[in-house]
């Protein structure tokens, strides 16, 4: 038997994505914390600055890398999750209740969905020609 045409698999690269999204995550988690901390921002406003970073970096993604949607997708969810994680590890040590629990989980799966969908998206609409 001949193994024409047969794929090899090639492991993903991450630090390539890690390095590449470090700089915006760590200024959106600063952005984020410094809002929270002194502006007492609601849910539904740090849901905003949050689509605004992914909308950044999807068009941040699309300079760098092209209209390539599964490298968008991949650093959106990148993204997602360190910020969703770090952000529901600052509010769970404002103080102990038991919905913090659950949002770090919650928050954490949001987040990686919504930089994943919104960086893919980006990517997409900037690929349309005028």
């Amino acid at each position: 038997m001949s193994d024409r045409g047969a794929k090899t698999w090639e492991p993903i690269d991450f630090t390539v994505y890690f390095s590449f999204v470090k700089w915006p995550i760590l200024a959106a988690i600063i952005l984020e914390i410094f809002l929270h901390w002194r502006f007492s921002i609601v849910d539904w406003q740090a849901w905003v600055w949050r689509a605004v970073f992914f909308v950044i970096l999807g068009w941040l993604v699309k300079r760098r890398f092209g209209l390539s949607l599964p490298v968008a997708a991949l650093a959106g969810a990148i993204a997602g999750f360190v910020i969703g994680l770090v952000v529901s590890l600052y509010q769970f040590f404002g103080g102990l209740a038991v919905w913090k629990f659950f949002n770090i989980i919650s928050e954490t799966i949001l987040l990686v969905l919504l930089g994943a969908a919104v960086t893919a998206l980006i990517v997409y609409l900037l690929g349309f020609k005028k």
